[in-house]
């Protein structure tokens, strides 16, 4: 169909026509609708800018076309959200660098502080982690909630992300290791304890141990207990690693908090111990396990 034909269509269905050439994928309506003074920068019924829409699909083709056109690239949603930040969410490496060649600014932050480094954290997008870094995006950015980058990148288990935005000069925080716990992500954990990250390490009020016992994740415990994680330290209504595993019928989690020296009296606020979440959930292996040691006591 001929430009100028689908163009008029455009017109006709009275959509913005830059938006619905972008989102068509259509290089020629783009540019015929350019040629016929449409505007580039016009949002969508969405809010959304034809240069966000174009980012956040990787299409260089018309995110070229747009930006010749002289479409802002620092054009955001109501949100705050960029175009730059959604090249970095999707991971299209390319379209970040020639955003960031036509002045979109590689720390723009949308309303809840996040920026582009953290969006392409949390995915694990190393190529656009590095394409941010060496046009100025700040390693030690901080979002509303005290996020960093770093956090972002543990919190989804992303290692060579973490280990790009430590020789950036990121930095981590003892919560960030409790986030990687919970998402039991080995390889993150055993990076940050090696850094010096400790193991009793607390989010929301449940220690690393705990959530990472929550999380089934033996590897994670394990980890954490040979680096000196309390055992016994408990989270909220005093509910302990073992109660935790003892609850959900870990029976592997509990044999190695237990040869670790998890506390088989231990009660949490309401005088429940490991035993009673046991048999409150009908853990049947458990209960042996315990009455195994029991057995074993003098």
């Amino acid at each position: 169909m001929p430009a100028v034909v689908v163009l008029g269509l455009l017109l006709a269905a009275d959509q913005p026509a830059v938006a619905a050439a972008v989102m068509d994928g259509s290089p020629t309506a783009l540019r015929a609708a350019i040629a016929a003074g449409a505007d580039v920068n016009l949002k969508d019924d969405e809010g959304i800018p034809p240069v966000m829409r174009a980012a956040s699909t990787g299409r260089l083709d018309l995110l070229q076309i747009l930006l010749a056109a002289r479409a802002d690239a620092r054009a955001t949603t109501g949100d705050g959200a960029s175009a730059l930040m959604a090249a970095a969410f999707g991971g299209h490496a390319e379209a970040a660098r020639l955003l960031i060649e036509h002045e979109a600014d590689a720390n723009i932050k949308d309303k809840q502080g996040r920026t582009p480094l953290m969006a392409a954290a949390v995915n694990g997008h190393l190529d656009v982690v590095r394409v941010l870094l060496k046009n100025g995006a700040d390693a030690q950015g901080v979002d509303a909630g005290g996020n960093t980058p770093v956090t972002y990148a543990a919190a989804k288990g992303h290692s060579d992300v973490l280990d790009a935005l430590l020789a950036a000069g990121g930095r981590w925080k003892d919560s960030d290791l409790a986030m990687a716990a919970e998402g039991c992500y080995a390889e993150v954990l055993a990076r940050m304890l090696k850094l010096g990250a400790s193991p009793n390490a607390v989010r929301n009020g449940r220690p690393a141990l705990v959530l990472a016992t929550s999380s089934d994740c033996a590897d994670g415990a394990k980890l954490l207990l040979d680096s000196g994680a309390d055992v016994d330290r408990s989270a909220e209504a005093g509910r302990t690693a073992l109660m935790q595993a003892a609850g959900d019928g870990r029976a592997s989690l509990v044999e190695l908090l237990l040869e670790k020296g998890a506390d088989l009296d231990a009660k949490d606020g309401s005088g429940r111990t490991a035993w009673t979440y046991a048999a409150m959930g009908d853990q049947v292996e458990v209960v042996q396990i315990f009455k195994k040691v029991r057995e074993k006591k003098p």
